[in-house]
């Protein structure tokens, strides 16, 4: 038999971008950023794969996601939190990270609705430079985006993803969802009434089990509880604390640490909690940016195994789309003898198919073959088409693919065939090789079809169907003999 070489295996690969396990150097770059609409300027540091590493370094061949990442108050210094930026980047990401409302209180206080529309324009900014020929960027961004913020950037993340379609997926560390009392009323913001009901994107919730930086009242699960979009997720890393989510102690009048007066409770060191972010927040991305379905498997079985967190899930996960259709390796051509029926012809093909989906899970569906102007009283190649339906729970992927196979039917010339006529039923070829065809052109339901060996053992006993075929593969090359009602004829096993 002959593979169908005009049948297809489609692969139905969602994004553009290269998704390898190739470990990048990180390049990095200073952007001055102007939001002409809000007439502010974004001082923000981008930092990138490259394969030589280094500012201003050539940027590495492919297409990457980009994220965007808020700072926490006090927390402008990008190195605070050059863990993440580090690992995303050796992953293949884009970080943009934005250095505006760095003040620290009492002295300076951060306005947080300019720094969530600060991470808002920047995810716009960087899918901008993917199509201006101009920008460093151009034709490296993909489409994919995610913003994630650290307490003053967790929330400037929630007001960055209200009424946002353009960001994909959302992330929040600690985030503090308070509106700041005096001395420091009007630079605050209620992102609970105000940005909190309007975001629909999937969301990740990090929290620790020691934050005493943020109100239990003012962020950790109540950021979870009033997110209402089709999927969140909520993580509190046991051990660990506020200002643990960045990689060393701050420095100045007032450091993240001084506001932090429960640290004696925690039962981790800062790397170990800098460790479990990542192992977090890696596979969750790769999943949503890179529409990598083992991501979300990896991101699972680590919640669900370590000991490291505990979690909380509510999700309506999208129907899984069909990915591989792998005919060339399941659907044949075939060849069948002169006078062979349509129906037995058609029996001689692959019945079923296994397909894959999305979220790597193979699905074996049924094939229903129809012969275009079939004769096998002619010699001569005959296309079958097959149709196939989606599985339940599978949907059709964009763009979509084809849901028809075909192969070839050849019937052979009858060149030294003799067929074995019996009442109202042929049997051939005579000689045969590893299948014996009849056709039953009578009413014969009740009828058995029996074959012996020259020492009159029956070998062979099957019951006859309105058309078919019998296997003959382990019969010993000879003369047998046929046997239907009282009738017998000889056959040649070659």
């Amino acid at each position: 038999m002959n593979l169908k070489i005009c049948t297809f295996t489609v692969f139905f690969l969602s994004m553009c971008f290269v998704l390898n396990a190739q470990t990048y150097l990180v390049g990095y770059k200073s952007m001055d950023v102007h939001d002409a609409g809000r007439d502010r300027d974004i001082e923000t540091t981008v930092y990138y794969p490259s394969d030589v590493g280094g500012e201003n370094a050539a940027i590495s061949e492919g297409i990457f996601p980009a994220v965007i990442f808020g700072h926490g108050t006090g927390m402008a210094d990008e190195s605070l939190y050059d863990y993440i930026y580090e690992a995303l980047v050796s992953e293949g990401y884009i970080v943009l990270f934005p250095k505006t409302e760095g003040g620290m209180p009492p002295l300076s206080v951060p306005k947080h609705e300019p720094f969530g529309l600060d991470l808002k324009y920047l995810n716009l900014m960087i899918k901008f430079e993917n199509t201006n020929p101009d920008a460093f960027f151009n034709g490296h961004v993909s489409d994919k985006t995610a913003i994630i913020g650290h307490s003053l950037g967790g929330k400037g993340t929630l007001i960055a993803a209200a009424n946002n379609t353009d960001v994909t997926t959302i992330i929040t560390l600690c985030a503090a969802l308070s509106d700041p009392p005096w001395p420091f009323a009007g630079n605050g913001y209620d992102v609970v009434n105000n940005s909190l009901p309007y975001i629909t994107v999937p969301s990740l919730v990090v929290d620790t089990e020691f934050d005493c930086v943020v109100p239990d009242d003012e962020g950790h699960y109540v950021t979870y509880e009033l997110l209402n979009v089709d999927c969140k997720t909520y993580v509190n890393i046991l051990g660990g604390g506020h200002c643990y989510m960045a990689s060393y102690e701050g420095s100045g009048m007032v450091s993240c640490e001084t506001a932090e007066n429960c640290s004696d409770d925690f039962t981790i060191s800062r790397e170990e909690q800098n460790n479990t972010v990542i192992d977090i927040i890696v596979p969750y991305l790769n999943y949503y940016l890179k529409e990598d379905a083992t991501a979300l498997d990896d991101f699972l079985d680590y919640l669900g195994t370590t000991s490291a967190v505990t979690y909380e899930r509510d999700c309506e996960m999208p129907s899984p789309q069909i990915s591989q259709v792998d005919v060339y390796n399941q659907v044949q051509d075939i060849t069948v003898p002169y006078q062979t029926m349509e129906a037995t012809a058609v029996s001689q093909l692959v019945q079923t198919i296994s397909i894959n989906d999305t979220e790597s899970a193979e699905h074996l569906v049924s094939l229903n073959w129809s012969v275009t102007s079939y004769d096998g009283n002619t010699p001569a190649d005959y296309t079958a088409t097959a149709s196939f339906s989606l599985p339940t729970g599978v949907e059709q992927s964009d763009p979509p693919v084809s849901l028809v196979v075909t192969a070839t039917i050849t019937v052979e010339n009858p060149v030294n065939v003799v067929n074995m006529s019996f009442e109202d039923i042929e049997v051939f070829p005579n000689p045969a090789t590893d299948v014996l065809f009849y056709n039953n052109n009578g009413s014969n339901a009740d009828a058995y079809i029996s074959i012996y060996n020259a020492c009159g053992k029956l070998e062979i006993c099957d019951k006859i169907n309105n058309n078919g075929i019998i296997d003959i593969k382990n019969l010993k090359s000879g003369l047998y003999l046929v046997k239907i009602n009282k009738q017998v004829k000889k056959l040649i096993v070659e």
